[in-house]
């Protein structure tokens, strides 16, 4: 893990340093020359990947926008997701088309090789369709495109988010030194690496029975409920571990970037819980997957289904597996759920007492919380051994 790294941290002090000695104009240009020397340092000649795709993707949007051309803006964005989809899905397709022609005596694709997924791929993906996007609806300040670079190459976010915007990013340039920004980048990531190393580390000792067949298998009841419920804390010391460190880095440079965890395992609601998990993540999924489909401006059951697909998608960018999607679906129906209990049921159910409101809060809390420990089955699980490990949790095998 970088994180524990030396260099890291010696990388991290030599570029904040050059970051505020160097001119302002000159402030973008260091960010694009920290970027790419971070990539390159932990994940070698992909960095050459990245940059071409960034260019290309720039140059597209630039020439979009003179000929307001809709072709080339759809080019652009296509290029963007099917590199993606090489790199990340090739696999899963690939085996998924084989699994389902089985009885085909040989392979109908044969095995994919090297396919070396770039690191961070994911969140750079989204930041660019973010950018083109935004670009080609003139909802971004003019800029030069040092800046586009120094926004995708923004190193302290490269690998775990969370996902930025530009509009919120580029004028945070400009900004002067500030103490009170280092002492509180400071205070983050040290609180970032005690809930990842201290916390997460600790707690996934409980959770190792879960993570193979044979310890689910080995294991009775009560311990998979417990291994289950340490996983579920991990998880999120885990990767809000991550964001502190990545928004506490950010902060030395005197950028604030966006909060990605506000005490998820207190939401009252599977919807409110995704106003407080991985916040950047579903504000980019509502943003560009859920409102071009409709969001809530059509009939119930295209609401519906704007859901479902919208955490489809959430679950195939957090792995290429079928599992992540069962896992994202698993979320669409809770969220469906929950809409229909909102616009069908509560308002035929009386209201309640005061004196019962702290109960039902709790309630609810507990039912919310239930529910996404219920779901991380899938996220941690193959389909199979999921399905297994769900049995045995309420001793049906």
């Amino acid at each position: 893990m970088m994180y524990t790294d030396w260099f890291y941290w010696l990388f991290v002090f030599v570029a904040v340093v050059i970051y505020h000695v160097s001119p302002i104009r000159m402030r973008p240009l260091v960010l694009v020359a920290a970027g790419v020397t971070f990539y390159y340092y932990y994940a070698g000649s992909l960095v050459l990947l990245l940059l071409l795709e960034a260019v290309i993707a720039f140059v597209l949007i630039q020439t979009a926008i003179k000929r307001t051309s809709r072709w080339i803006f759809a080019t652009a964005i296509m290029g963007v997701i099917l590199v993606l989809g090489y790199f990340k899905y090739s696999n899963m397709l690939i085996m998924t088309v084989n699994d389902l022609l089985s009885f085909i005596d040989k392979p109908f694709f044969p095995k994919a090789k090297d396919i070396v997924l770039p690191l961070g791929i994911s969140y750079f993906t989204f930041e660019l369709i973010h950018y083109l996007v935004e670009r080609k609806r003139g909802n971004l300040p003019e800029h030069k495109s040092v800046s586009f670079f120094s926004f995708l190459f923004f190193f302290p976010t490269m690998v775990a988010g969370p996902i930025k915007q530009f509009q919120n990013f580029y004028p945070q340039l400009t900004a002067r030194f500030r103490l009170d920004h280092v002492i509180t980048g400071v205070t983050r990531i040290g609180i970032g690496l005690f809930k990842k190393l201290v916390l997460a580390g600790s707690i996934d000792l409980l959770a190792q029975p879960i993570y193979s067949q044979a310890g689910i298998a080995g294991s009775d009841m009560q311990t998979l409920w417990i291994s289950l419920l340490a996983y579920t804390f991990v998880i999120y010391f885990d990767f809000s571990g991550y964001s502190d460190i990545a928004i506490g880095t950010a902060r030395l440079f005197g950028i604030v970037i966006p909060e990605n965890f506000r005490f998820p395992y207190l939401a009252r609601s599977i919807a409110e819980f995704w106003n407080r998990w991985h916040i950047s993540l579903g504000s980019w999924l509502t943003r560009y997957i859920y409102f071009p489909l409709g969001g809530s401006r059509v009939p119930p059951l295209r609401i519906y289904f704007n859901l479902m697909c919208t955490m489809a998608v959430s679950g195939l960018w957090h792995g290429a597996a079928w599992n992540f999607v069962v896992w994202g679906l698993f979320h669409g129906v809770m969220l469906c759920v929950h809409r229909f209990y909102l616009k069908e049921l509560k308002p035929k159910l009386k209201p309640v007492p005061k004196w019962l409101k702290p109960g039902t809060t709790l309630l609810a809390i507990g039912v919310t919380f239930f529910g996404v420990t219920m779901s991380r089955v899938f996220f941690v699980l193959p389909v199979s051994d999921g399905y297994d490990l769900m049995l045995r949790l309420f001793g049906l095998r």
